[in-house]
């Protein structure tokens, strides 16, 4: 009984969590439209991508979190084309508790437009608005009561449990962002690229989880940039950060470096890029990544490990993510795109 009074404080303190606050990936960069609409304006493919994290299974209080993107890049065609910006799409859902007891889910679409500071596109601000909507549960059906229990057969699901009405409650959300970037280097070569972004989710504040809730999950602020440096041996450095703050402070600092693989072939142009990178969320945990990546297409792999409290006092409380990118090239240029960081 007492393993079962200390899950089920969990599992309500696991519920509060997810009112107060958002989820977030450790592969921040490559969920772009989650992290920054903004984002959808600097890519010159067409992307679509997905991540998928696991958190806590070990501790019987998974979350599991999914977001699919789109982006199709805006460009004005003539003797020299302009990137004027993109639109995207996205699917978000978010599941926590063993039965999938807490439901979100949600779709957005975002515009972005970009002003360029200089004729050859290198330095430029994009700014996006995303509209959505969001649908939040609690499915009372699949909570486990203690008039289900007895000392006999433990759990009993046909024991009566409490009669209560699940409710969905659907609301607009709306996000705005801007990122600032400036690329360095020769003209069919970038040597450097620097990036920064803000980022503010939540705006009109949607609803909570039940209805007339006074506290409606607070307004999401971001702070996100990095460094991205080309060596002419094919290594690339790249330190980055995150900056979240909704009730609480978060701030994840790392880096990873990777290594683009001359072709095998004279015929082939998709040089295999091998990446590793180390992440530390304060007060959390710390991440490993490592990804593959060509010219068309990206995977990443990322694990976290638990050092805060949670950890100590239960075993497994850690998280891993994948995520998948395919690009599809529309505009002719051999000039290093942005696209957002490989990890």
């Amino acid at each position: 009984m007492g393993k079962l009074f200390i899950i089920s404080a969990l599992s309500l303190f696991a519920v509060q969590n997810v009112v107060a606050q958002d989820p977030v990936f450790s592969q921040f960069y490559t969920s772009s439209l989650y992290l920054n609409p903004a984002l959808a304006g600097l890519e010159k493919d067409i992307v679509l991508g997905m991540n998928y994290r696991s958190q806590w299974a070990g501790v019987n209080l998974p979350f599991r979190t999914f977001q699919f993107s789109a982006i199709h890049p805006i460009v004005q065609q003539g003797v020299k084309s302009k990137h004027l910006g993109g639109f995207g799409a996205s699917l978000f859902s978010d599941e926590a508790g063993p039965n999938r007891e807490v439901v979100s889910q949600g779709f957005s679409v975002a515009s972005s437009y970009n002003f360029h500071l200089d004729r050859s596109g290198n330095h430029l601000i994009a700014t996006a608005l995303q509209f959505g909507v969001l649908q939040r549960q609690i499915n009372m059906d699949a909570l486990q009561w203690s008039s289900q229990y007895s000392a006999v057969l433990g759990y009993d699901p046909s024991q009566p449990g409490e009669n209560l009405i699940s409710e969905r409650l659907t609301n607009p959300v709306i996000h705005a962002g801007m990122v600032w970037r400036l690329v360095i280097g020769k003209r069919f070569k970038a040597t450097k690229t620097f990036y920064q972004g803000l980022a503010v989710a939540n705006i009109n504040r949607p609803r909570g989880f039940f209805p007339n809730e006074k506290d409606a999950p607070s307004v999401l602020y971001k702070a996100h940039g990095g460094y991205l440096h080309h060596f002419s041996n094919g290594l690339e450095l790249s330190p980055n950060y995150l900056i979240q703050y909704q009730h609480n402070l978060q701030v994840n600092i790392g880096a990873y470096a990777a290594y683009a693989m001359p072709a095998v072939t004279a015929k082939s142009v998709a040089d295999l890029k091998v990446s590793l990178g180390m992440w530390y969320r304060i007060d959390d945990s710390f991440i490993i990544t490592s990804g593959l990546a060509t010219n068309s297409w990206s995977a990443g792999f990322s694990y976290d490990a638990n050092n805060s409290s949670l950890e100590r006092n239960f075993q497994g409380a850690n998280a891993f993510e994948i995520s998948f990118a395919y690009r599809i090239s529309i505009m002719k240029t051999v000039i290093k795109k942005f696209s957002t960081p490989l990890i």
